[in-house]
Parts: structure tokens; C-alpha cells; sequence
């Protein structure tokens, strides 16, 4: 990886970083509406491996904010990178005649319903919340108020995220950063 690749990413990972680090969890789930178009354009600037690496650089930083929360900020900040370079690979979300705002759409809230359902699971499993307590809830509670609303928020976040991205590549960056994802 380039330099230019290694500062767009470092940069990107930063203001992730910077936004989510005050919060915890649930915070922080909610907070992916603002993290999931900046992993997409680590993306699309970069190309495979860019959102990878931009969630690397948010949880390493995150980790040094919340050393009582490491690995799981390094680990889940890296996984919502790399579930986005996989899907949106996957789906073929940059093709020839440009970036198709409906398969970003998809990945992008793929990814953020995957990853969005294993922090919450890991986080009420290993009780990493001090303030939320959920043992006295049934399954079927907890899939009516902690589960369904993270894949709303998921797929949400995904639109979103996924049109918001699709247009700035398209509209703004794409003329002027093209050549850095094919070096």
C-alpha cells in the first residue's frame, strides 16, 4: 500500500475515531449512520482493503480512548471494515460506468446489520455495558428490544450510507481520486 493510501486511510480512521470515542455502547451502534460512508469511501478511494484499513486505524485509536473495552474496539472496527470490502466486492459495487448506488445500498446494510447484531450479542454475553442488564429478559424480549432495532438501524444506516457514498465517488471524488484505487 501506497502512502497516499496509508494517509486517506489514517485520515478516514481518525475522524471515525474522533466522533465515536466520548461513547460506548448502544452509543456508539447508533453512531454508525456518520462511520458507514467513510468506510464506504475508504472503499471506493482506496479500493479492496480500504475500509479494512480505515476500521483498523478507528479501532486502534478507539482502543487507546477505551483501554477497557481492547480488543473489542480494534476487533469490531477492523471486522465493519472488512465486511464492507467483502460485500461490497461481493456485489460489484464499482463497475465501469460508476458506482452502483443500489448494490452500496445492500452491502453497505449487510454489513452494518451483521456487525451491528454480533457487537450487541458480545457486549450483552460478556455484560461489557456496565449500564445495561438484560438478564432478566426472556429471547424473545431481547429480540424485540435490543435485536429488531439494530437491523432497522442496520439496513437504515446502510441506505443512507450507501447513497451518500455512491454520489460523493461519483459526483465529486471519483474525477479527482480515481487513480488511487487502481495503483
Amino acid at each position: 500500500m501506497d502512502v497516499r493510501k496509508l494517509a486517506t486511510a489514517a485520515i478516514f480512521g481518525a475522524t471515525i475515531a474522533v466522533i465515536k470515542s466520548p461513547f460506548t455502547f448502544p452509543v456508539t451502534d447508533y453512531l454508525i449512520i456518520v462511520e458507514v460512508p467513510i468506510l464506504a469511501l475508504g472503499y471506493l478511494l482506496i479500493g479492496k482493503g480500504g475500509a479494512a484499513f480505515t476500521g483498523l486505524v478507528n479501532g486502534l485509536l478507539q482502543s487507546v480512548v477505551k483501554a477497557n473495552l481492547f480488543p473489542y474496539d480494534l476487533i469490531f472496527g477492523f471486522a465493519y471494515g472488512a465486511l464492507i470490502d467483502v460485500f461490497a466486492t461481493a456485489l460489484h459495487v464499482r463497475g465501469a460506468n460508476g458506482t452502483s448506488t443500489k448494490r452500496m445500498t445492500v452491502a453497505l446494510g449487510l454489513a452494518s446489520t451483521v456487525l451491528g447484531v454480533s457487537i450487541a450479542y458480545v457486549f450483552l454475553t460478556f455484560n461489557l455495558s456496565p449500564g445495561v442488564n438484560v438478564s432478566g429478559y426472556s429471547t424473545t424480549e431481547l429480540l424485540e428490544l435490543v435485536y429488531a432495532p439494530i437491523v432497522v438501524w442496520g439496513i437504515l444506516s446502510g441506505f443512507v450510507g450507501g447513497i451518500l457514498s455512491a454520489r460523493i465517488w461519483d459526483r465529486n471524488l471519483k474525477a479527482r481520486f480515481g487513480t488511487l484505487a487502481s495503483t
